[in-house]
Parts: structure tokens; sequence; C-alpha cells
């Protein structure tokens, strides 16, 4: 009995405490280096990536004003062109759903896809641009925009006749836009008395801005990366391949841009862009059986990344046409779920603060 309450106590204090003398926190070392990594998250990722984030949405409302102020084929190139740099520049933001965001539902507000088309039509005939109504998070942001740029006509001529001759159409096209705008204001501008709480937070606890930022950067990694980019419209989860539901839809032909884009983000995060990173961290605090962690990340990172590669660039098509590419793809994102989940929070010592619900 004793013996099953000392294997009992033991398990806890990896979870809740440095009483482990191998805990990671057992050093001024590495209380040292984890305000250094935190440092280098918000001022190298961060605070960069939602400053280049505005500044393309800044752009965006201008191409937006333009397109407003005079309807034609050139101005709609144009606005569509701001679209894809912005939609690309918010791949290094998503996975920053901590602080400011997390309090807003800022990536709620900008990116769940598929947009639901039945929302915005009906928002457009009523004239309702309450955005703050919870129904109206999938029929904002980049893929609403997606589908007033590309879907509500089967041809550019039809699109710009569209915008020319109904006036609902182009309110609801710029209010997104503006929208968008400030819902992101505010995040930059928070970041800026938000930083220090942040970079002081070095404990090894549940709310600790460490094992938080993992935790979100996994997330987003396994959910927001594997299941919505590619688990999801092939259908992993749900039995039938759903193509539908492919991030950038109905341009047809950015999903492998904004993926790649998306796991560039990644792979420059976990390896720290010169500054004290995750993979560094592994290193320093790996135990016997993971003194190769950080390398089988890279390893497995280099497989995805030429399998995604290999894509057609319209998802969509890709799923349609050989499904099998696109899951052996899923398959080699899943590894690296495994690799950073598992193995990485257990070396690093951080429980997961989230529940897996999708089945897998």
């Amino acid at each position: 009995m004793l013996k099953k309450i000392f294997s009992f106590l033991f398990i806890i204090c990896l979870f809740i405490s440095s009483c482990d003398p191998k805990s990671t926190d057992s050093s001024p070392e590495i209380w040292e280096q984890k305000s250094e990594m935190l440092t280098n998250w918000v001022d190298n990722f961060i605070s960069p990536s939602y400053g280049n984030l505005l500044a393309k949405l800044d752009v965006l409302q201008q191409s937006g004003n333009t397109f407003s102020a005079s309807v034609n084929q050139q101005n709609l190139e144009n606005l569509r062109s701001s679209f894809v740099d912005a939609y690309l520049s918010w791949q290094y933001v998503e996975m920053f759903n901590i602080g400011p965001a997390e309090e807003s539902y800022f990536n709620s507000r900008m990116n769940v896809f598929p947009t639901t088309v039945a929302r915005i039509e009906l928002n457009v005939e009523n004239g309702n641009t309450d955005f703050n109504n919870t129904n109206n998070l999938p029929a904002q942001g980049f893929p609403a925009l997606d589908y007033l740029l590309y879907g509500i006509e089967d041809s550019d001529d039809l699109i710009v006749l569209k915008y020319n001759t109904e006036q609902n159409y182009l309110s609801y096209l710029t209010e997104v836009i503006d929208q968008m705008l400030q819902n992101t204001y505010p995040i930059v501008e928070e970041w800026g008395t938000y930083r220090n709480t942040f970079v002081n937070s070095v404990e090894n606890t549940a709310t600790s801005s460490v094992n938080k930022m993992t935790n979100d950067f996994i997330y987003y990694y396994e959910k927001g990366f594997r299941a919505n980019k590619f688990g999801i419209p092939a259908g992993v989860f749900s039995g039938s391949a759903l193509p539908e539901k492919v991030e950038g839809y109905y341009n047809k032909n950015i999903s492998k841009q904004l993926a790649l884009e998306a796991f560039q983000a990644i792979t420059t995060f976990y390896n720290g862009n010169g500054g004290v990173s995750l993979s560094q961290y592994i290193d320093d605090v790996a135990t016997e059986g993971y003194s190769d962690l950080s390398t089988d990340v890279l390893v497995q990172f280099d497989i995805t990344e030429e399998l995604i590669n290999g894509l057609d660039n319209n998802f969509y098509n890709q799923i349609l046409t050989d499904k099998i590419k696109f899951l052996e793809t899923y398959d080699a994102i899943q590894q690296g779920t495994i690799l950073l989940k598992t193995d990485m929070l257990s070396v690093l010592q951080i429980a997961t603060d989230y529940v897996d619900a999708d089945g897998d």
C-alpha cells in the first residue's frame, strides 16, 4: 500500500512542482534559459508577426477602399493580391493564441473555415454587420473574404458586375476588412504591456508562459495545422472526404501555399531563429533515451515539408484526384504530433492543458 502511495506522489510531483530532483526547474540556469526563450518568442516572433499582419491588413484595407470607389477587374485583382499577402502573414500569427488574442477570441474572428455562405448571404440581404454575434464567426475574416472575392459568382466578369450593381455586397466586403483591422489593432497594442508579464512567467505551472505557449504551439500544430488543413478535408475523422473544407477553397490555388507558409512558421518557431528555442531547450534538459529528440523532430519536419511540396497547389483537386498522397502527408504530420505532444512534453515535464477530442 505504501509503495502505491509513494508512486502516486512521485507522478504528481512531475506535473505540479519541482520536488523531483531532476526537475527542469531545479537550477537557476534553467529559469534564466526559460526567460531568454520567452524573450526570444516575444521579440523575434510574436510582436513582429502581429506587426506584419497589421501592415498587410492596412494594405488590404487600402485596396478594398480603392475597389469600393471604382469597381473594375484591375482593382479586383489588386484587392485579391492584398488578400493573399495578408492571409500568408496570418499563418505566422495563428499559433500565438495566448494573452490578448486568447482573451478576445481573435483566432475565431479571423479564420474559421470553411466559411458559412448561407450566413454571409443572409447578412448581406439584411445589411447585418454585427460581427460580435457568435453566429457570425464563420461569416467574417479571411474565409469570408475568400468567398466574397472568388466565390460569389462563377466568373470575374459576373463578380465585378455584382459589386457594381448590388451595394450590399460591396458594403459587406469593406465591413469585413475593417473589422479584421479592428480585431488586430488591440492585440498589437496590448502586447506592448503584456510583454513583461509574459517574459517573467517562468514557473512550471499550468498557467505559466512557457507551459501555456508550448501547449498552444502543440495545439496549433495538432489542430490548426494537422486537423484543419489536412485531416478534416481528407475525411480522417468523418470517414469520407470533405474537400470543400480546405483552407482557401474558393481561390482554389492557395491552399498549399498557405499550408507551406504555416509550416515554415512552425519550423522557424521550433528552431528559435537564432535565439533560445524549444529545440535547444530539449537538448539542454533531455534525459537518457531522448538525446536525439530535437533532431528527430527536425527530420520529421523535413519529411513533412517534402510531402507537402509534392501536393497539388489546389488541395481540393488533390483530394479528388489522389487522396492517398494527401493522407500520406497527414500521417507524416501525425508523426510530428507524437514527437511534440508525447516525447517533447515528457522531456520538458509539461502537462498537456487541452483535451484531444477528435478521435485520433
